[in-house]
């Protein structure tokens, strides 16, 4: 396609356009690809220019088609963001410079690179979603001429465009572009499979084209007795489509019938249904294929309706019917909504991302941080199909299958998200983890006093309740670490006669941060909570080495919990401190009595080990801590005992009557059967130190009949 055939098209349907933008753009262009070239050898600006034809088959505004030939201009031409203002103005430098720092960025892996890559264009779609549109263009081209691209490069491309840009293409109802960009992944992907269905479909192509015409004169006689006046079409199936209809309902090439689409454009909503009542009332349909998108529309603003039939001779066909508005919005999408004055977009930014039902990966790309992560939250978004249900006052709203009360509930907002306690659906109150069926109607309970949990990572299934959830959970947990590693700090300097809010004020803790690479001193604080960073070597940053002594410092991920979860009077003493938050080590189950080490463990306080515990020797010995046990702690703790005895009338009897008198509780107790009529006993007791314990161990050992007792570890 020329210039003059793109400002044609660009005049046909936008007849006030200003074209000279366009004009413009693509002398400016010109100039600056001059003597660069593709892989292929071609000219560069053949590239530019197909990318302003797509999007001008869009029917794109002039501000998205100049865009379109400037895409590549500040990447490959150093062509700055100020001169293209200067020249276009502000919505196409913006469009050019969202396209331009997609990927610029270097990463530790290719999947992380992907990911943030994916992350970051989101983010500049969130700004304008025209981004998206000439980058989709873009990437469009680049699929049709990939033969020329390494082997290698083929692939990864065209997994990129498999996983990303197809689905934001169908997201944002880009139907043909969604299809064409898979076609030509599958393509490289999966070349024998695409080599093996592309020569069997062109092997039935001549019986399929005289069925389609033959179908198409039987469908037109029918609706022209019924005086509908309407445009009939009728292709092959994409082989993608195809390829998964075998896949997911394990079919071979010669099972699958439905392999010709039809599709049927009429004037207005009530012939659809004229036209669906006339063809079933001349062919056998299936009813559980019969499904009214017209009633309910897709998220992405598709309408239609879809039935199979049996044809002429009996064939399975597929059969579209919808208006030509629904028809434009099926297959242009998000464009077919759009307004222009003077050839130039004429809604608000605010009103493209409501068209565009992309809210929610919006949001997710604000509150993920973690690219990984935040791909693997919004493909939840892009990948899933869909249910409806309903609001209090009747509103639709979209999620996955597999959704919840809480992706309802953050749907609504994020306050009521956060709080939600339980729903009413149809009436019925029903617990958060319950799943969502389409037609419910959904009202949400909150409290003041509630809020997200991890729990609810396994509960939520939409993209936008999950990046909420992660990022209140982050918030929180950092709020925490801050203040625990600032209280371990602050108990530290004491020792050596300092004061934090002093070293604060004097800007001395400002340095330390620096020197660790923070801007700010609740960076470090956070460091060591997580323990990151030792509180040794801050200490090192702040007292001069002749005052430092050999005492060991107290660790992170203590105090702070210390106040959500204050005991009266703690079971140890870290460093001379009670009442810090503390677990006790699986691998070795210390009792008090025994000498026992700490460890900082990373999100969970301080875990107890015995001194001699293997896991604790082979640990990182910076993240150890002086702990021993209170003398004024009346704690009981959980231990194991496994006892091998013969397996005899009365065993479990004497075994309860034994720890009665030993004033030792069972918290639970297992037996199984063991060769030679023996049997072997588990059990959890509460002790209240090792004396206990070994006590009770050899009282068990004189009842009669037993061969062992031993103490058991993880």
């Amino acid at each position: 396609m020329s210039l003059n055939d793109i400002l044609e098209k660009v005049q046909a349907y936008s007849p006030d356009a200003e074209l000279d933008v366009i004009m413009d753009a693509y002398v400016y262009s010109a100039q600056a690809h001059r003597g660069q070239t593709r892989k292929s050898g071609e000219d560069y600006l053949i590239h530019p220019l197909a990318v302003s034809e797509i999007l001008t088959d869009l029917r794109m505004d002039v501000d998205t088609i100049a865009t379109g030939l400037l895409h590549d201009t500040m990447e490959d031409c150093l062509t700055t963001y100020e001169t293209l203002e200067s020249l276009f103005g502000e919505d196409v430098a913006n469009i050019v410079d969202g396209v331009t720092k997609i990927g610029k960025l270097q990463f530790r892996s290719k999947h992380e690179a992907q990911a943030e890559n994916f992350r970051k264009l989101v983010l500049a779609m969130s700004k304008d979603v025209r981004v998206i549109l000439v980058k989709l263009a873009d990437r469009l081209h680049n699929m049709r001429t990939m033969e020329h691209m390494k082997p290698d490069a083929r692939v990864r491309i065209s997994r990129e465009t498999m996983d990303i840009y197809a689905p934001i293409a169908n997201r944002l109802g880009l139907s043909r572009i969604k299809s064409e960009l898979e076609d030509h992944s599958f393509r490289y992907l999966h070349p024998d499979i695409y080599s093996d269905l592309t020569t069997r479909l062109e092997a039935q192509s001549p019986d399929h084209d005289a069925y389609i015409q033959q179908t198409l004169t039987v469908i037109k006689e029918i609706l022209a007795e019924g005086d509908l006046d309407c445009d009939v079409s009728g292709r092959t199936k994409h082989i993608v489509s195809t390829y998964r209809k075998m896949e997911t309902q394990n079919l071979d090439f010669e099972q699958v019938h439905d392999l010709l689409a039809f599709r049927v454009v009429v004037d207005n909503l009530g012939q659809c249904y004229t036209a669906l009542g006339l063809i079933h009332a001349m062919f056998p349909h299936v009813p559980s294929q019969l499904k009214d998108y017209i009633a309910q529309p897709k998220s992405n603003g598709y309408q239609s309706l879809h039935t199979v039939i049996m044809g002429p001779d009996t064939q399975q066909i597929e059969l579209q019917i919808r208006t030509r508005a629904m028809h434009r919005v099926a297959e242009v999408g998000i464009a077919a909504h759009w307004r222009y004055k003077e050839g130039h977009l004429a809604l608000s930014r605010e009103d493209i991302s409501k068209i565009a039902r992309l809210r929610n990966l919006f949001d997710a790309a604000n509150d993920v941080t973690d690219p990984t992560e935040f791909l693997e939250t919004v493909k939840i978004d892009l990948f899933s199909n869909e249910i409806f249900v309903f609001t209090p006052q009747g509103h639709v709203k979209f999620f996955p299958n597999g959704a919840t009360p809480i992706d309802f509930a953050y749907a609504i907002h994020t306050e009521v998200g956060q709080q939600c306690t339980s729903a009413k659906v149809n009436g019925r109150i029903v617990p958060l983890r319950y799943t969502l069926q389409n037609g419910d109607r959904i009202e949400i309970m909150t409290s003041p006093n509630q809020t997200p949990n991890r729990d609810w990572l396994d509960i939520a299934q939409t993209g936008r309740a999950l990046s909420k959830i992660r990022r209140f959970i982050l918030e929180e947990e950092r709020t925490k670490g801050r203040e625990m590693g600032r209280t371990l700090l602050e108990t530290e300097l004491k020792k050596y006669g300092y004061t934090l809010n002093k070293l604060v004020r004097s800007g001395k803790m400002d340095e330390v941060a620096k020197h660790f690479g923070h801007h700010r001193p609740d960076q470090v604080y956070l460091d060591i909570a997580n323990g990151n960073t030792s509180i040794n070597k801050v200490l090192a940053e702040i007292v001069p080495p002749e005052d430092l002594t050999e005492t060991e410092t107290s660790n992170p991920l203590t105090n702070l919990m210390n106040r959500l979860r204050k005991r009266a009077v703690s079971p140890v003493l870290i460093d001379g401190e009670e009442g810090l938050l503390t677990t006790y080590g699986k691998c070795c189950n210390p009792l008090p009595g025994e000498a026992v080490v700490g460890f900082i463990t990373r999100g969970h306080g301080i875990t107890v080990h015995k001194a001699a515990c293997a896991q604790l020797l082979s640990s990182d010995p910076d993240r150890r801590v002086n702990v021993q046990w209170h003398s004024a702690a009346a704690t009981r703790h959980t231990t194991e005992i496994e006892m091998v005895c013969l397996d005899r009338p009365g065993m479990l009897a004497e075994l309860g009557a034994i720890c009665k008198g030993n004033n030792i509780n069972i918290t639970q107790i297992s037996s199984k059967g063991l060769q030679d009529n023996k049997a072997c006993i588990s059990m959890e007791v509460l002790v209240g130190n090792v004396d206990e314990l070994q006590n009770l161990l050899r009282n068990l050992e004189k009842i009669k009949g037993v061969i062992r007792v031993v103490r058991r570890c993880a």
